[in-house]
């Protein structure tokens, strides 16, 4: 029977017992290594890797914000891991880091433009039918289009 291997952690031995046996109908018996001296001797000592190694929090890097402005969030994968990289349900939990985190909260702030003019009465309406998002109904209703992109990224979410 094999032992354990020598090392708690990382790479360590292992070692064994090889013995002669013979075998007398259903019986074994161990006998004089003499006996056994033209038979290949199977090795007594082989590698091993401990697998008691203490066990840590791993996290990969920061994902990019989902958004440019107005509150995103950044994601990153989190594992338990041995020294020897295999998953492990050791770690401390209170210490396990964050997998999610805000960012980018700044609200979005459109680009004024000094001349930027309604050239109609009606644009109220082109933004109330969100037409704002065609180029057109955006230059010829600029101020009503800016006004209304600003007041969309200022409310909070419902």
């Amino acid at each position: 029977m094999a032992q354990l291997c020598s090392a708690e952690c990382g790479m360590g031995t292992q070692r064994r017992d090889v013995v002669c046996i013979t075998k007398l109908g259903s019986d074994f018996n161990v006998t004089d290594p003499s006996e056994c001296r033209y038979r290949e001797k199977p090795p007594s000592l082989q590698s091993c890797t401990g697998t008691g190694c203490e066990a840590r929090w791993f996290s990969t890097a920061w994902s990019a914000c989902s958004r440019t402005c107005v509150g995103g969030v950044q994601v990153r994968e989190v594992q338990c891991l041995t020294q020897n990289r295999t998953l492990s349900r050791l770690c401390p939990p209170e210490l396990k880091p964050a997998k999610k985190r805000p960012c980018n909260n700044q609200p979005c702030v459109a680009d004024l433009d000094e001349n930027c003019r309604d050239k109609y009465h009606n644009c109220p309406v082109i933004v109330q039918a969100r037409l704002c998002v065609y180029a057109y109904y955006k230059t010829v209703c600029c101020a009503s289009c800016t006004h209304a992109l600003e007041r969309r990224h200022t409310e909070p979410s419902r």
